[in-house]
């Protein structure tokens, strides 16, 4: 009895000193705990999407109203004075593109602002799918009526990467070890690439649509604030399929890199990286054909509120950049241009139609 009292004792005593702690840590106000700061929320002027279907390819576009919005761009490298020259930047992801010996972007800017008519923009990539019916459409009709009038005479529309683009790959060794197959470039839901503008050009005049210009494309891709990339200023990885990876769910090999995609992933694949106006794969997967004559000044010139763009010219416009480019070339601002005969699987289109 005697020894069960002292062990009664004995756990009071050690559990005092605890309860007490308790009793007091419950009484005490509430004192508040590590802050995690949030990162600024970047500035967004989003319009509220109006989603249209366009009946004659059953292609969905979004309505953009007519607007000012804020185009091109003044950036520099803020921390240019200190990189020795050659010397490369890390991280390369948020790189600005060196277009110039003093980092800037001659042919981008200055950022201005422009007021753009309302139009109506496809909201994603002109797939495989939607292509095959329009050339299946001109070899049962022979109906050429609705191309380039400077596209050479009986010009076949096929796209480059449809047919035995590489006759190596009938070789089972080299197949067995090539980062594409016959099947990369034709996936139904994947944009159409191996197009000219020409091609591009052609399709969207049977489906009751046109090329996009410059400003309309840049509109759409970036809204009217002015951001580098269609979601913000940041860059994500994961938002776009950019990069050219070495190993990607698109080819047999195993495991995947960053967005998973050497070649163009099917269209919609990167729904974080919408515009502010709806539309996807504004950035990376596949550069997009533009309806204008590429011009180095073209911002000094302004043509880009005229819905034609320039006259004349050597290059069709391209925008958007690729699946094989990096961050600082898939921005909004970005500027390419090709020949208009020029071909290859980094290359696709988008169309557009006044709303």
């Amino acid at each position: 009895m005697r020894c069960e009292r002292k062990r009664i004792f004995t756990a009071v005593v050690v559990a005092a000193p605890l309860v007490l702690a308790a009793i007091l840590w419950l009484r005490a106000p509430l004192r508040p705990g590590p802050q995690v700061r949030p990162e600024p929320a970047e500035a967004e002027t989003v319009d509220p999407v109006q989603e249209i279907l366009h009946e004659p390819d059953g292609s969905p576009m979004v309505a953009i109203p007519a607007s000012e919005f804020l185009v091109g761009t003044s950036e520099r490298h803020p921390e240019y004075r200190e990189i020795q020259a050659g010397r490369p930047l890390r991280p390369f992801e948020v790189l600005l593109a060196t277009a110039s010996a003093d980092w800037s972007h001659p042919d981008e800017g200055p950022l201005r602002r422009v007021t753009l008519h309302a139009f109506a923009m496809d909201r994603f990539e002109v797939t495989n799918a939607r292509y095959r019916r329009f050339l299946e459409w001109m070899e049962r009709t022979g109906d050429h009526t609705r191309c380039h009038p400077q596209e050479m005479p009986g010009k076949d529309h096929t796209p480059r990467y449809w047919g035995d683009f590489n006759p190596l790959l009938a070789d089972p060794d080299y197949a067995r070890t090539a980062p594409f197959s016959a099947g990369t470039f034709t996936g139904p839901d994947c944009p159409v690439v191996g197009v000219d503008w020409f091609d591009a050009f052609a399709y969207a005049a049977w489906a009751g649509k046109r090329l996009p210009t410059e400003a309309e494309w840049e509109r759409a891709a970036r809204g009217r604030d002015g951001r580098r990339w269609p979601w913000g200023n940041d860059w994500h990885w994961g938002r776009a399929n950019t990069g050219g990876e070495k190993r990607g769910k698109d080819v047999p090999s195993p495991g995947y890199e960053k967005d998973g995609f050497i070649y163009p992933a099917p269209v919609g694949s990167f729904p974080l990286g919408v515009s502010p106006t709806g539309c996807q794969d504004m950035a990376g997967n596949v550069s997009e054909w533009c309806q204008d004559w590429y011009q180095p000044d073209v911002h000094s010139t302004a043509p880009m509120t005229s819905p034609a763009g320039p006259e004349t010219g050597e290059f069709r416009s391209v925008r958007g950049g690729s699946s094989q480019n990096l961050p600082s070339s898939v921005r909004c601002a970005k500027r390419f241009f090709h020949e208009p005969e020029f071909r290859n699987f980094t290359l696709g289109f988008r169309c557009a139609k006044d709303f």
